[in-house]
């Protein structure tokens, strides 16, 4: 067969066959779609009990630390001290050092009374300077010197005071006037 005659050929069969595929579609019109229900056996919506509503960001409030100290009147510091505050510290002679002037508890050593402890340096100048600063607002300070892991530790504490709630008081103080979060040491 000659190549037209093949084309030809072809092109008949595929015309026949779309004939054959989309002439009974265009005949018969629309077709119905028919729905088929099933019943289904679903259960019902469980029943939740209400939840309790949030409070409003209107009716919550946040307090102010230490406002529940705040509302105690603030104590006189000269009647938190119970002894005699030691000296201020004065230059050591010539030829003495520092170390031997300044008035310092061992850690080891008890005192009676509570007392607040405001901070711990390693720098021994850094600790004098805060119970300096501390006396020099009437705040009754020591100096202890202590050994820890990272080697001496010289801790600042305000007191003695005669019981916790006189050292709680004078905390709030403490952190109001010169910002220094302490916490309460008993012996």
């Amino acid at each position: 067969m000659e190549q037209r005659s093949k084309q030809r050929l072809i092109g008949a069969v595929v015309l026949v066959a779309l004939g054959v595929i989309f002439l009974p579609m265009l005949l018969s019109g629309p077709v119905e779609q028919t729905r088929v229900d099933i019943d289904l056996d679903m259960p019902s919506a469980p029943e939740v009990p209400p939840q309790p509503e949030l409070p409003s960001a209107e009716s919550m409030t946040t307090p102010e630390p230490g406002a529940a100290l705040a509302d105690n009147a603030r104590p006189d510091p000269e009647a938190l001290i119970t002894e005699e505050a030691p000296a201020p510290i004065e230059e050591p002679p010539a030829g003495e050092s520092r170390e031997a002037a300044d008035p310092s508890v061992p850690a080891g050593e008890v005192s009676d009374g509570v007392f607040v402890q405001v901070g711990a340096f390693q720098s021994r100048e850094n600790a004098q300077r805060l119970v300096d600063e501390l006396r020099g607002d009437d705040f009754p300070a020591r100096l202890v010197e202590a050994e820890d892991q990272q080697g001496p530790s010289h801790r600042v504490q305000a007191g003695p005071f005669p019981d916790r709630p006189a050292a709680e008081t004078a905390a709030q103080a403490l952190a109001d006037q010169h910002g220094l979060a302490g916490f309460i040491i008993e012996p």
